[in-house]
């Protein structure tokens, strides 16, 4: 975690997940998987949020703005990327949410 996500999380009083990983390891991307994977992090900022007492509740993505990122891919081409954005997400979902 970079000093200004750091921050932000004090900022919100929130604490920081000891899992959240402070400098993530790099990592290979098989090329079936690559329009994927890029997609998936440009749609960082897409989460929907909800919250609560506990903190923040990370619900998925906001498959609208998604939709609207990948503008101009075939609806077969769509179907494909959001089953594996959905893959992504779950996992995703599963270390927000601890």
């Amino acid at each position: 975690m970079d000093a200004d996500t750091a921050a932000d999380f004090a900022a919100l009083g929130l604490p920081i997940p000891d899992s959240f990983p402070t400098d993530p390891d790099p990592f290979d991307v098989m090329q079936a998987n690559w329009r994927a994977v890029t997609a998936f992090l440009a749609l960082e900022t897409q989460w929907r949020v909800a919250t609560g007492p506990t903190g923040l509740i990370w619900c998925g993505l906001d498959y609208a703005a998604a939709a609207a990122a990948v503008r101009g891919r075939t609806l077969r081409a769509w179907q494909r990327l959001l089953a594996d954005l959905r893959v992504m997400e779950a996992a995703a979902l599963e270390v927000l949410n601890g």
